[in-house]
């Protein structure tokens, strides 16, 4: 977009400055015409020719550049440098004074950015192309938008000034940072279930939970005739579901304050979602993921390339929402998962809602791995303590985390440290 100041006070300055110009112009031609000789017809040459260039500078227009922007790389993990190069080409090879450059970038972005990098200025020159370079280090997670380029010039005495906004978007995506995983209780958990002898899988299998209407497709063997009779259609029997190597995470996008620790152990959480995605793509199981916070997302089971990537983007993507709704959230999106995975919940806070919440759904034959995200060296009160062990209690796994380390985290553990 192009920026100016239209309003009554930058005209009030156009024009005094165009009355004192006029005023010298006149002054010293009068001085000229009078005094005659060379010193006041020199003085008056002299200052017609810098009103010349500086008409120039007003005529020729600062849209002769074509700025264009190149990225190293558009999409990278956290905690790597972005590569950022700034082309500008231009017709007419007019020598300015001097030329300002601004790359424009969203604020979160420019906020990484050291100094004053993001800015140069190019002294005169015939060069058509004119290029520089710069950095954003250790970049943090999210998605960033370049806006443009922002071009400046004047004349010697600073009377003319031209700016000008040059729109050139490019986006940048960065990832979330993961840990390679070497071994999970969870997963560990599912192989030996699923070393079950043929019995126990038939028996698993036959486990009745319920009945439905029947639909198309649905085995004879498979009706409930008992059910049938009382509701006078057909009704299919529905079995508890086999417990296969799939995890559905449950991330809360909650915040229960916005200082840098608990933002940190936000970030922290990501980490861990992520790396427990990439976990799951580098053994081929299935996977899905919702985010909890103002408003929910998600992706259903699913493996592959294509859905990995789905959802890195996406934990690349969201902001946490300052708040404490993830239990009555849960609530609502509790029917959603799927029988005979295993929830994984991560969270900032273990609060009493969330406390119940977890024990109904725990109460419902679903295996539950809690992670609480939070600063190991930070005292827990007597309250999350007991919340904490009513969690364990009835059977969910939990883990106090202080970064997305799983495997770090089990070495913790094995040291004393909860």
């Amino acid at each position: 977009m192009r920026v100016r100041d239209w309003t009554g006070w930058y005209w009030v300055i156009v024009i005094l400055r165009v009355v004192l110009i006029l005023a010298i112009f006149a002054g010293l031609f009068s001085y000229a015409m009078f005094q005659g000789g060379f010193v006041s017809w020199f003085l008056f040459y002299s200052v017609t020719l810098l009103m010349i260039l500086m008409l120039l500078y007003t005529l020729v227009p600062l849209g002769h550049f074509d700025v264009s922007r190149h990225l190293e790389q558009s999409a990278l993990p956290a905690g790597e440098d972005v590569h950022v190069k700034v082309i500008l080409r231009r017709k007419l090879p007019f020598p300015f004074l001097y030329l300002g450059v601004n790359d424009a970038m969203e604020k979160r972005l420019k906020e990484q950015v050291h100094g004053r990098q993001t800015e140069m200025i190019f002294y005169p020159s015939f060069k058509k192309e004119l290029t520089y370079e710069y950095q954003v280090r250790d970049a943090k997670r999210g998605s960033y938008q370049f806006l443009g380029t922002w071009l400046t010039t004047s004349d010697v005495f600073g009377w003319v000034t031209k700016r000008r906004f040059s729109e050139s978007a490019d986006w940048l995506l960065v990832y979330p940072d993961y840990h390679h995983i070497d071994s999970w209780e969870a997963f560990e958990r599912h192989e030996t279930e699923t070393r079950k002898s043929n019995q126990d899988f038939v028996e698993d299998r036959t486990s009745i939970a319920g009945a439905r209407e029947y639909e198309p497709g649905d085995k004879l063997t498979s009706i409930d005739w008992k059910v049938t009779a009382r509701s006078s259609k057909l009704m299919t029997k529905e079995f508890e579901d086999y417990i296969g190597q799939n995890f559905m995470i449950l991330l809360s996008n909650y915040v229960p304050n916005t200082t840098y620790d608990t933002l940190q152990s936000y970030e922290e959480g990501i980490e861990l979602a992520t790396s427990i995605i990439m976990y799951a793509y580098e053994r081929q199981l299935d996977v899905g993921m919702m985010t909890v916070g103002k408003q929910v997302h998600s992706f259903s089971l699913g493996n592959g390339t294509d859905h990995q990537k789905k959802l890195v983007t996406h934990l690349s993507e969201i902001e946490p929402d300052e708040g404490s709704g993830f239990a009555v959230k849960l609530v609502d999106i509790e029917n959603q998962l799927t029988s005979g995975s295993t929830v994984i919940v991560i969270a900032t806070a273990l609060d009493d809602e969330l406390l119940r919440q977890l024990k109904t759904i725990s109460s419902r034959r679903k295996q539950i791995y809690f992670f609480l995200m939070t600063k190991l060296d930070d005292e827990l009160d007597q309250w999350e303590q007991e919340r904490q062990k009513e969690l364990e209690r009835i059977g969910v796994m939990t883990t106090r985390m202080n970064s997305g380390d799983i495997d770090a985290r089990n070495r913790q553990k094995a040291g004393g440290q909860w």
